[in-house]
């Protein structure tokens, strides 16, 4: 399913190796698994600085041998660590959203689903993506391509249902709606004291629904059980 939208015309290296041909052994595979897990739970809980060859094979139970058997360093590693942590999540979107039928999900169904995933995306192993960004010294780039993928998908899906929306140009108002409610969102995750996860998700929605159908009557909130479920795509 592909759509066009307008921001994502970037086109963003994520990086220049391809690492992500798997160890044929079994063995060799668990290494890189606790080698990979262990490098991603100090970057979220220490962050760049505290991720040396080192301390990875310490808590990865592993040997500096086994490490540079596999990586010529830490900037090796955290190429693959970008590479790798980039391509799942864009694959378990990719195949979430191509598995579901949304001919039968009405716009304000999709509307609070896709904020709720929204909210979610940032408060998840998304984590992972912003750490790794910043500690290769590209600011944000992997994770903001992820989110706008996400964002041109959800787009997409919106603009099925443009014939429920009042606002006489469906793609701005898409555009606009999106571009609104997930800069709320964005400034939510930063602020002290963030707001829970239900409250955020329905004044995104909220803001989304005005710009898709200004001026028509406002419909009853869903209840919990009409709630779309819009995929754990890090499960």
């Amino acid at each position: 399913m592909e759509y066009i939208f307008y921001f994502l015309s970037r086109e963003i290296s994520v990086s220049g190796k391809n690492h992500l041909n798997p160890p044929k052994q079994s063995r060799s595979r668990r290494t890189l698994e606790h080698i990979v897990q262990a490098s991603l739970e100090i970057l979220e809980e220490q962050g760049y600085t505290a991720l040396t060859v080192q301390s990875v094979v310490d808590r990865a139970n592993s040997s500096v041998g086994s490490f540079y058997a596999r990586f010529s360093g830490k900037e090796d590693l955290l190429d693959y660590l970008g590479e790798r942590v980039w391509d799942e999540a864009l694959e378990r979107w990719d195949s979430a959203v191509k598995a579901r039928d949304w001919s039968g999900i009405d716009l304000q169904h999709i509307a609070e689903g896709s904020m709720r995933l929204l909210v979610d995306i940032g408060a998840s192993r998304a984590v992972y993506l912003r750490a790794l960004d910043q500690a290769r010294g590209i600011d944000g780039l992997a994770y903001n391509r992820f989110r706008d993928s996400v964002l041109g998908d959800v787009a997409g899906v919106l603009l099925e249902r443009r014939s429920e929306m009042s606002h006489p140009e469906p793609e701005l108002a898409v555009r606009l709606g999106l571009l609104a409610a997930e800069g709320m969102i964005e400034a939510d995750r930063v602020a002290d004291g963030p707001l829970p996860r239900d409250i955020l998700a329905s004044e995104a929605t909220s803001l989304l629904q005005h710009y898709l159908t200004a001026g028509s009557t406002p419909q009853a909130p869903i209840r919990s059980s009409e709630e779309v479920d819009f995929f754990d795509i890090w499960s």
